[in-house]
């Protein structure tokens, strides 16, 4: 059997153990979307028709392990074909208000026209022929695809799913499309009517990690900006106006979107890609709780990094959630201090703060890209925050020193106010990036502490 996918052997031979046994095999969705664009899809759905749900399943097992993934929507995986998943033609109907309220009908004989109208886009809708080498195209995908279009395959099918809208937000960040004006609507409606709050927090985290990790973060986003799609800690970005002789791009939300979008470009070079850009996007969520008549936002770094601790809900990793809170939180000290040229022991103190939450190397990417979103910034002011943190650097390290006087030293000192030693411990190490030494800081820390050592301490 020929064909002009890129298939492995072993699937091919699956392929023709279907054929023999009176089914036939066509390869649907992204992957087809993907051929055509000529990008590798490490994805490949196989749709089997005119075989039942066991016979499929039958013909498989020789060749692996059959891992059924859903019963009721006849899907199986195969151990041996990784990335390949194996489904029967179905149609879906809405039954209620949430995302996964569909009764799924399975008919393996099912009109390959009506099989793919329940699919999101044109572009996703189309399908391959294993046996003829050929494009099925029923709803002009390829049409749209040559244009950059996403339009709904089906109105009617396309509003039962919310999750659609984001799907589509993701697929204009990642390939740059645009939306259908009449999609756009349905996409509308679809937020009006209330749709996106049916849809799980694990979905919606997933999709928005799909937009932040495209090409052009900014086209899904303001998408979504467009038919109010966003929570209201991003949408409120939209309304809150910036000093223009500071950020003459104008509001925060189109500066968060030329940071955003300069964030792409970058991100590959930090430590943590995706929680990278989730700090782009979020960090000057606190603008809108700060920002004065004038334009003034004063303390908006702070008031941002704890808003994101309150109200956003979508990220659940405890080290991602730390990693963002740090950067949104300190995304301004290195501009600050490379203006103000903050002297060794500011800078110290601040890699103690950071340290084991977020590098060094990362919040000055974000500071680059926080600059250059503003429209108006030189190369000069680039290079003098490059040189101050070289500078540092050179002197400080970028990883905070370790502590010398720790719990252990407090505890043969004789410190018995336990509930004291973070404080005490914080305030060490204080002593410490001043350049005093571990006897002369414990000395110290027992005069200006008030001496609460065991009986027997001759620190007075």
């Amino acid at each position: 059997m020929e064909s002009k996918f890129s298939l492995t052997p072993l699937a091919l031979d699956v392929f023709e153990a279907i054929k023999q046994a009176g089914g036939h095999v066509y390869l649907v969705g992204g992957c087809v979307r993907d051929f055509l664009l000529k990008r590798r899809s490490k994805d490949i759905d196989v749709e089997v028709h005119h075989l039942s749900f066991a016979a499929l399943k039958e013909v498989l097992s020789p060749f692996g392990t059959v891992q059924v993934m859903g019963a009721a929507f006849a899907v199986v995986h195969l151990s041996t074909l990784e990335g390949y998943e194996f489904a029967l033609p179905r149609i879906e109907e809405k039954t209620g208000l949430k995302h996964q309220d569909f009764n799924v009908i399975v008919d393996p004989d099912l009109p390959l026209e009506k099989a793919c109208a329940r699919r999101d886009f044109t572009i996703n809708s189309m399908l391959y022929d294993i046996e003829t080498g050929t494009v099925i195209d029923f709803y002009s995908g390829q049409k749209d695809l040559k244009n950059g279009i996403l339009r709904a395959t089906n109105g009617n099918h396309f509003s039962e799913d919310p999750l659609r809208v984001l799907r589509g937000a993701s697929f204009m960040s990642r390939y740059g499309f645009k939306m259908d004006p009449d999609t756009k609507n349905l996409c509308q409606s679809i937020v009006e009517e209330g749709g996106l709050d049916t849809l799980s927090t694990e979905r919606i985290y997933t999709e928005y990690c799909k937009i932040l990790m495209g090409l052009y973060p900014s086209q899904g986003l303001n998408f979504l900006r467009d038919i109010h799609g966003l929570p209201l800690y991003l949408q409120d970005l939209d309304t809150t106006h910036q000093r223009t002789d500071y950020h003459p791009e104008g509001s925060v939300w189109n500066h968060t979107m030329l940071v955003t979008d300069l964030a792409a470009l970058c991100k590959h070079h930090t430590s943590e890609p995706l929680w990278f850009m989730w700090s782009a996007l979020l960090h000057d969520i606190g603008k809108p709780l700060v920002t004065t008549p004038e334009g003034h936002a004063y303390g908006h770094a702070e008031e941002g990094a704890a808003l994101f601790d309150e109200k956003v809900d979508l990220i659940l990793s405890h080290k991602q959630k730390r990693y963002i809170y740090t950067m949104i939180q300190y995304h301004m000290v290195l501009p600050t201090f490379s203006r103000n040229h903050a002297r060794k022991i500011k800078f110290l103190r601040f890699l103690k703060a950071i340290d084991q939450k977020a590098p060094l190397k990362d919040l000055l990417y974000l500071a680059r890209c926080d600059k250059l979103g503003r429209g108006m910034v030189t190369s000069a002011s680039i290079n003098e925050l490059n040189a101050y943190v070289e500078e540092m650097i050179s002197m400080c390290g970028d990883h905070a020193p370790a502590a010398i006087v720790t719990g252990k030293d407090l505890i043969n000192e004789g410190f018995e106010n336990h509930q004291d030693y973070s404080k005490i411990l914080s305030l060490a190490y204080d002593y410490q990036l001043q350049g005093l030494n571990k006897e002369v800081i414990i000395r110290r820390l027992k005069n200006e502490t008030g001496c609460h050592c065991s009986e027997g301490c001759t620190c007075q």
